[in-house]
C-alpha cells in the first residue's frame, strides 16, 4: 500500500489559532484593566431555601394560612460590588493588564 507523503508543517497551519499562553494572557489582562476601569469586581452571593414561618403573637394559636405562610427562595448570584482601589491600585492594574495584553499581542504575532 501507497501512504500519501507527509506534509510539513507550514507557517501559515501554525499561527492560525492562538496559543494557550497567549490565550491566557489576553483573559488576564482584560479582567485587570476592566477592574481598574470600574473599580468593581465580582462577589458570589449565596441563596437561600425556602423556609416555613410560623405564626407569633395572638394569630399563633388560630392556625390560619397566615400562620403557614412559605418565604420564597433566593436563587445564588453574583453582584458587582466596589473594588476600593486607591488610585496608585487603578494605575498599578492598569500597568500590568495592559502589559500582559502587549505581551499576548506580540507572543501572537511572533507565532509561539
Amino acid at each position: 500500500m501507497l501512504r500519501p507523503p507527509l506534509r510539513a508543517a507550514t507557517p501559515s497551519t501554525d499561527c492560525e489559532a492562538l496559543s494557550d499562553v497567549s490565550l491566557v494572557l489576553i483573559l488576564l489582562g482584560a479582567v485587570l484593566v476592566a477592574v481598574a476601569l470600574f473599580n468593581k469586581v465580582p462577589s458570589y452571593v449565596p441563596g437561600r431555601f425556602p423556609t416555613a414561618r410560623t405564626g407569633h403573637g395572638a394569630r399563633a394559636g388560630r392556625g390560619g394560612s397566615v400562620a403557614t405562610a412559605q418565604h420564597s427562595g433566593v436563587r445564588p448570584r453574583v453582584r458587582l460590588v466596589s473594588a476600593k482601589l486607591t488610585e496608585q491600585g487603578q494605575a498599578l492594574l492598569t500597568t500590568l493588564g495592559g502589559s500582559a495584553l502587549i505581551v499576548a499581542f506580540f507572543l501572537n504575532l511572533s507565532g509561539l
